[in-house]
C-alpha cells in the first residue's frame, strides 16, 4: 500500500511560511476600509499556480483555500473534539462503511447546490489517476481505488466501487479495511467538493474557483498578482470570521514580512529563524506565541545504510543532543519528549526515552555497537531556509564533541532534498518536520513509521508495526483505538528510526486592535482574526 504525500510542514525542508496582515491600502495600523468594513493583508512565503484544494496539497495554497471552501468536520478550537460543518453527520457500525450526510443549504458561489453528487463527483475525479491531481492518494483507502490507479496499463474503471450517493444529501463510503479515524480525515480539505461546472474544465477555474467556504474571489485574479477576496454572504457556517475583505500576497523571504512589520506597514507577520535573538527587542510587547504546537521537528535516519542499521547507533545519536539549547535556534521550539504532537488527542510526553541528553551513556552504546561505521557523518539541510544552516552545524557540533564523529554538512534546497530523500538517494540524516493533515495519533504514526509511510524515507520497515497499526485502524472503540495507537509509539520508541527534535509553536509579531484566531487545539488562524474596534 503506497500513500501520496499530502502536507508536511516545511520549516525544515522547504520554505517557511510567511504570514502577514495589514489594513486596507497596504499600510498597518487601521484594518478598516472606507466603509468601516474591516480589511486583512495576508502575505505567504511562495505563489501558488492555481486554487483546487482537490490538485494542491501546499501550505501556501491551502491557506487561501481554507478561505474559499469549507471542510466535512473540524476540530472545535474551544474544546479539541472533532465537529460537524459541512457535513450533518459521520456514522459507520464497522468503521469500514461509512455514511455521510451532508447539511442541507449549502451553495456554491456560482449558484450550484451542494450535495451528496458533488462530493462523490470530486472524490472520483480526484481518485482517477490520468487526472494528476495532487491530493489523488487521499482516496487510497477506498474500495476500487486501485482499480483507477493501476501500477501498469490503463485504469480498469472511471469511479471508485466504494463511493454511493444514497440521496441528495446522503452517500457512503466503503473502504477497504476498518478505519476507525475516518471522520477526522474529512476535516483535509482536500476531500472538498468542486462545482459540476469546475470538474468539467479544471484549468478554466484554477484562477477562477468557486468553492462554499466563508469567502469567494473578489474580482479576477492573474499570476504574480494578489489574491483578493470579499465575503460570501451565502456562507452557511456558523464560524463566519469579522473580516470582510481578505487579500493574500506572497513573499520570497519571510524576514521582508518582519521588517515590514518593524516599518509599520503591516500588522501581523510570523518570527523567522534569523530573528530570534532580536524579535522581543525589536516589537517589545507587540509579540505572541502559538498555543499549539501541532509539528514536530526531527531527524529522519537511513536505516538501512551502513552505519546506522543498529538501534544502539542511533540511540547514541539521540541521547547526545542538547534539545534545550537546540530549541534556542527557532521561535516557539521547545524539546521534544515524544514521536506525537502535543495537541493531539492521546499524546504522551516523555515516550522517547532516549530524549534526554545522557553522553555517558550515548558514548558506551556507540563503542558497544562497534563505533560509527559509516565514517563521515552526512547531514543534509534546506540551504534556502533561513537559520537552518546554523541550526544544521549546531547539531553536528553535539555529535562532534560528544562522540567524536566526523559532520559532513550538505546544504541544497529544500525542493531538492525532498525529491532526492522520495527515491531513496540521501545518505545520510535529513533535518525535518512533520505537521498532521488530520488530527489524530494515526496521521503521525502511518507518515513516519509505516513500511508504506508518506514520508519514511529511511526506509525504516517493521512488519509488527505495520500489524499493530492496521489492529488499530480497524478498532471502533476510539478509546481502545488510542490506547493501539499508543502502544504503536512504544515500540517504535524502542528503536529510534527517527530522532525527535523539538515541537514548534509559532511566535509572531501583531499590532494592536488585531487577534487572530490562537486556539491550544489548532494553528494560528489570521483569516479568523477579531478586530478590537
Amino acid at each position: 500500500m503506497a500513500r501520496t504525500r499530502r502536507i508536511a510542514a516545511t520549516a525544515a525542508t522547504g520554505t517557511a511560511l510567511a504570514v502577514v496582515l495589514a489594513g486596507c491600502g497596504g499600510g498597518g495600523g487601521d484594518s478598516k476600509g472606507k466603509s468601516g468594513d474591516h480589511s486583512l493583508t495576508i502575505a505567504t512565503a511562495a505563489e501558488v499556480p492555481l486554487l483546487n484544494p482537490s490538485n494542491d496539497n501546499g501550505s501556501t495554497g491551502i491557506q487561501i483555500e481554507s478561505a474559499l471552501w469549507a471542510p466535512l468536520t473540524r476540530v472545535d478550537d474551544k474544546t479539541g473534539k472533532l465537529v460537524n460543518v459541512v457535513a450533518d453527520s459521520v456514522t459507520s457500525k464497522d468503521a469500514k462503511t461509512w455514511t455521510i450526510k451532508i447539511k442541507p443549504g449549502w451553495t456554491f458561489t456560482n449558484g450550484e447546490k451542494l450535495t451528496a453528487k458533488s462530493f462523490v463527483d470530486t472524490w472520483n475525479y480526484t481518485a482517477l489517476g490520468e487526472h494528476g491531481f495532487a491530493n489523488n492518494g487521499a482516496f487510497q483507502r477506498v474500495e476500487g481505488y486501485d482499480d483507477l490507479n493501476p501500477a501498469k496499463g490503463k485504469a480498469k474503471a472511471t469511479t471508485l466501487s466504494g463511493l454511493k450517493v444514497v440521496d441528495d444529501l446522503t452517500f457512503t463510503v466503503t473502504l477497504k479495511a476498518a478505519f476507525s479515524p475516518y471522520p477526522t480525515t474529512l476535516s483535509y480539505l482536500g476531500v472538498t467538493a468542486l462545482s459540476a461546472e469546475t470538474l468539467k474544465d479544471p484549468d478554466k477555474y484554477k484562477h477562477d474557483p468557486i468553492g462554499y467556504g466563508a469567502y469567494k474571489i473578489d474580482g479576477e485574479w492573474k499570476a504574480g498578482q494578489p489574491v483578493k477576496l470579499t465575503r460570501n454572504k451565502d456562507y452557511q457556517g456558523k464560524d463566519a470570521p469579522q473580516a470582510d475583505h481578505l487579500t493574500f500576497r506572497f513573499f520570497s523571504n519571510p524576514e521582508t514580512a518582519y521588517n515590514e512589520f518593524l516599518a509599520g506597514n503591516v500588522d501581523y507577520t510570523l518570527v523567522p529563524s534569523s530573528k530570534i535573538d532580536s524579535y522581543k527587542t525589536d516589537a517589545p510587547g507587540k509579540w505572541s506565541q502559538a498555543k499549539a504546537a501541532g509539528n514536530i521537528s526531527y531527524l529522519n535516519l537511513p536505516v538501512t545504510l551502513k552505519g546506522y542499521g543498529d538501534t544502539r547507533v542511533r540511540r547514541a545519536l539521540s541521547l547526545a543532543l542538547d534539545r534545550a539549547s537546540l530549541a534556542k535556534l527557532k521561535p516557539g521550539n521547545a524539546p521534544a519528549t515524544s514521536f506525537t504532537a502535543p495537541s493531539i488527542a492521546g499524546h504522551r510526553e516523555n515516550t522517547c526515552t532516549a530524549c534526554g541528553q545522557d553522553v555517558a551513556e550515548a558514548k558506551k552504546l556507540l563503542k558497544e555497537a562497534g563505533g560509527f561505521s559509516a565514517g563521515k557523518l552526512r547531514l543534509f539541510y534546506a540551504s534556502d531556509n533561513p537559520g537552518e544552516q546554523v541550526y544544521a552545524e549546531a547539531l553536528g557540533n553535539m555529535w562532534r564533541q560528544n562522540l567524536g564523529l566526523k559532520i559532513q554538512y550538505v546544504g541544497k534546497p529544500g525542493a531538492e532534498i525532498g525529491p532526492l530523500a522520495n527515491a531513496g538517494k540521501l545518505d545520510g540524516i535529513r533535518i525535518m518536520a512533520w505537521g498532521h493533515d488530520y488530527p489524530s495519533l494515526e496521521d503521525y504514526l502511518t507518515p513516519l513509521f509505516a513500511s508504506y509511510g508518506d514520508v519514511n524515507t529511511g526506509r525504516y520497515d517493521d512488519a509488527k508495526v505495520d500489524s499493530m497499526l492496521a489492529d488499530a485502524n480497524a478498532q471502533v472503540d476510539q478509546t481502545k483505538a488510542t490506547e493501539e495507537y499508543q502502544a504503536v509509539e512504544d515500540r517504535v520508541a524502542g528503536q529510534m528510526p527517527v530522532v525527535p527534535l523539538s515541537h514548534q509553536r509559532d511566535v509572531y509579531l501583531h499590532s494592536d486592535g488585531i487577534e487572530p484566531l490562537n486556539s491550544r487545539y489548532m494553528n494560528v488562524d489570521p483569516t479568523r482574526s477579531t478586530f478590537g474596534d
